[in-house]
């Protein structure tokens, strides 16, 4: 017997978006689906994500290289510092001999990788890119709903180039993050903001904030990496 699902794509900017969902099976360990997607408007139209971008990503963070950005993988490959595989992947030339090294990604155990995922677990398989200070913010009882103070965060760049990041936000939601987009510098953190706006009182409000952070010299070109927040 098959069951039909259907995935909605809501972008609030034009840019691209990526995420693997996992799907949890009584017995059987965890699928995995991958979700891409690309925003276009009438005067921003940023180059099609495809899944052989997502296969290339994977290879070159297994290879501790996602952390540059594409102007310095860029000038490594034309000193001969980086070479491509046969994939058309990255990789490191070897200081003692003129062949390109064989290491690349290798292929992980769904179950590992379902728990091992950096987020609710503190043990993760590639080194991240950008990360918030907390996973989670509380606002606790707010018997003003007019006067509610916002809960500060940070976001830290990990990598060794800007990147800018956007938030995306559910239209009336009542938590919202400001600033909205913000560059951060290479190895540098920034400080944002999590507002919460309730329009009624004696409810509970719980959200997932999520995040798209992106290289700033190729903001139409590069794969984003989500980090999400939870608010309650």
């Amino acid at each position: 017997m098959e069951i039909s699902n259907t995935s909605d794509f809501r972008p609030t900017h034009p840019i691209n978006c990526y995420r693997r969902v996992a799907c949890l099976i009584h017995h059987q360990d965890p699928l995995f689906l991958d979700l891409l997607g690309t925003c276009h408007t009438s005067t921003e139209t940023p180059a099609i994500l495809q899944p052989k971008h997502i296969d290339l990503y994977l290879v070159n963070a297994s290879r501790r290289l996602t952390t540059y950005p594409p102007d310095i993988l860029s000038i490594m490959l034309a000193e001969g510092k980086l070479a491509l595989d046969l994939n058309g992947a990255l990789m490191l030339v070897s200081p003692t001999c003129c062949e390109p090294e064989a290491t690349g990604h290798t292929n992980i155990l769904s179950i590992v990788e379902y728990f091992d995922d950096g987020i609710s677990s503190d043990v993760t398989m590639f080194p991240p890119h950008v990360t918030t200070s907390v996973r989670e913010l509380n606002f606790q009882g707010c018997p003003q709903l007019d006067n509610i103070t916002p809960l500060p965060f940070c976001l830290i760049n990990y990598t060794k180039g800007k990147v800018s990041v956007v938030w995306t936000a559910r239209p009336g939601s009542p938590f919202s993050v400001t600033p909205l987009t913000i560059d951060i510098p290479p190895l540098k953190s920034i400080a944002c903001r999590l507002h919460f706006k309730p329009n009624m009182n004696n409810m509970l409000y719980a959200a997932e904030m999520e995040c798209f952070a992106y290289y700033k010299v190729t903001i139409h070109q590069s794969t984003n990496n989500w980090v999400p927040i939870t608010a309650r």
